[in-house]
């Protein structure tokens, strides 16, 4: 599942965290996500889990990582994230790029990278003021309501939470 994905919760406003309690949710699930991906046998990091290997998940999780970092900024400044044009898409495109773009098959390389972009993203967002988690700068989320720098790294954390599980399913198959 995608960050922003129909099928997650949404977030209503009394669901919201502040903005440590985000960074720390995100850090948790982070990190059981790379413990999850961390104790597959070798031969499983490239076996298919249905639609993905957990090699083409990770790559997905740093190319989300780094989109999440460009629609934070662009939210700050009243623009739409530009990865919500290929939500109704069920970001078909955007995932495709992530999956082409990070193509190491090197767990450690991926998990470098991984741990790169999710630390570019959380120093970014701990250099922001308190009040900008939850703060309406004026785009709005294409499934409604505003679309915040909160919402945004919560949705980030379901996924990796959900990425986990699948994960972890696909190893007891084996």
């Amino acid at each position: 599942m995608e960050p922003g994905d129909p099928r997650s919760r949404f977030i209503q406003e009394d669901d919201m965290h502040t903005q440590d309690e985000g960074l720390g949710g995100l850090e948790t699930a982070y990190s059981s996500f790379v413990d999850s991906v961390n104790s597959l046998p070798a031969e499983a990091f490239l076996r298919s889990l249905g639609d993905w290997t957990p090699r083409d998940i990770v790559a997905h999780l740093i190319g989300w990582n780094r989109n999440i970092l460009t629609g934070c900024q662009q939210i700050r400044g009243g623009v739409s994230p530009f990865y919500h044009n290929d939500g109704l898409n069920d970001y078909r495109i955007i995932n495709s790029v992530s999956i082409s773009r990070y193509k190491s098959t090197d767990r450690s390389v991926l998990l470098r990278q991984l741990a790169q972009s999710k630390d570019e993203l959380v120093a970014y967002v701990k250099g922001l003021d308190q009040l900008d988690w939850e703060r309406d700068y004026g785009p709005r989320h294409y499934r409604g309501g505003p679309a915040t720098v909160g919402r945004s790294i919560e949705s980030l954390t379901e996924d990796y939470i959900n990425h986990t599980a699948e994960i972890r399913r696909g190893d007891t198959r084996r």
